[in-house]
Formats: structure tokens, C-alpha cells, sequence
């Protein structure tokens, strides 16, 4: 999964700086820097895995079968 993270991760880079949202600094930045990156793969991550935990207690307080 990291790697379709880090892959997303230029792509958007690219885009915004394509489309003058980001400056110079800040695609380098989001492309080169490592702890930057594991810091975005953790966050990215966290999400992926906190959806069935939300999904479960959404099920439980809507009444449905879980």
C-alpha cells in the first residue's frame, strides 16, 4: 500500500504544481523529503484502517446487523 501512497503522492504534487496551487519548495518538499512522506503514509493509513471501526459503530446505532 505504501507504494500506491507514495505514487498518489506525485501524482497530486505534480497536479497542484502544474496547476499553480503549490510552489517550487513545496513539491520538492512533498516528493523528496522521507519523514514527510511516512508522516502522510501514517495519516493516509490511520484513515484506511478507521473506516470499519466507523462503519461497525454506525451499524450499532442505526440498528443494523453487525
Amino acid at each position: 500500500m505504501v507504494v500506491w501512497i507514495r505514487i498518489a503522492l506525485y501524482l497530486v504534487a505534480g497536479w497542484l504544481y502544474g496547476s499553480g496551487l503549490i510552489g517550487e519548495e513545496v513539491k520538492d518538499l512533498v516528493t523528496t523529503d522521507p519523514d514527510l512522506v511516512a508522516s502522510i503514509e501514517a495519516l493516509i493509513s490511520g484513515i484506511f484502517a478507521a473506516i470499519p471501526v466507523i462503519w461497525w459503530r454506525l451499524a450499532k446505532r442505526l440498528g443494523w446487523s453487525t
